[in-house]
């Protein structure tokens, strides 16, 4: 009995792994923003996306936000020197904290967790967590005007707990043990 509870236990447990944890994972960016070729310093994939926000820099590298990492930030002054063309990135102890902090692109319908943004860079497409890759949110709060930590909801009729998938598993693995409870 005591094994089946530690292994119900474990399986519940979330793992973290590029991918974020197991109760809200990464996604890759949708076909609706394009690829394209290119030969920035910033980008090992050569490949970049061009987002879509209002900085003086807007082409950011291919996988930005798919994984859980820390992401090149070429159009972010916090990080960057915007003056040279392109961007060079700044030394280490020059840029703000948030540069060095994990983080990635998230579906908020399939995460548990309470930090799901809407994104800066692609308003309206995209929302990102950092909570899913062991970090906090350091971004949000020095650097966007008008964005807060946890606004992003869920397309599906807004980002109710007792609607997600986690939520659900929760739910069926509680029952599962209470039901052994009584047939012991």
């Amino acid at each position: 009995m005591i094994r089946i509870i530690v292994l119900a236990s474990l399986s519940g447990m979330a793992q973290v792994s590029a991918s974020g944890l197991s109760t809200c994972q990464c996604i890759t960016l949708p076909d609706s923003i394009p690829k394209f070729d290119c030969t920035h310093d910033f980008t090992t994939t050569k490949t970049c996306v061009e987002t879509k926000n209002s900085y003086n820099w807007t082409t950011y590298p291919g996988d930005y936000g798919e994984s859980c990492k820390v992401h090149k930030e070429p159009g972010a002054a916090g990080c960057y020197d915007l003056a040279s063309f392109p961007p060079v990135e700044k030394v280490k102890s020059e840029q703000a904290d948030w540069c060095g902090d994990p983080w990635c692109y998230i579906d908020p319908c399939a995460c548990d967790l309470s930090d799901p943004t809407n994104s800066d860079y692609f308003p309206a497409e995209l929302h990102y967590s950092y909570a899913t890759c062991e970090a906090a949110n350091r971004y949000t709060e020095t650097e966007s005007a008008t964005n807060t930590v946890g606004n992003a909801k869920c397309a599906g009729g807004g980002a109710d707990e007792s609607s997600s998938d986690a939520y659900t598993l929760k739910m069926g693995l509680g029952l599962l043990l209470a039901s052994m409870g009584t047939l012991m």
